[in-house]
């Protein structure tokens, strides 16, 4: 069985997330967010990556 990577990119991302671009940048500047991946002029996040990033903040919430 292979083990492909799955990429999501910033406008799929928005919509998943229901924020903006820039919302998205600025976790990302911050460290709230894990930083993208860049491979020639395509920029994208692993999927596996940002769910392990949702399931950890949905941790904390609960915690809270």
């Amino acid at each position: 069985m292979s083990n492909k990577t799955i990429l999501i990119r910033c406008g799929d991302l928005t919509k998943e997330l229901g924020v903006s671009k820039s919302t998205i940048w600025r976790w990302c500047r911050s460290g709230e967010m894990p930083k993208p991946l860049q491979l020639g002029r395509i920029i994208a996040w692993e999927r596996a990556v940002i769910e392990q990033w949702l399931e950890s903040k949905r941790t904390q919430e609960v915690k809270l």
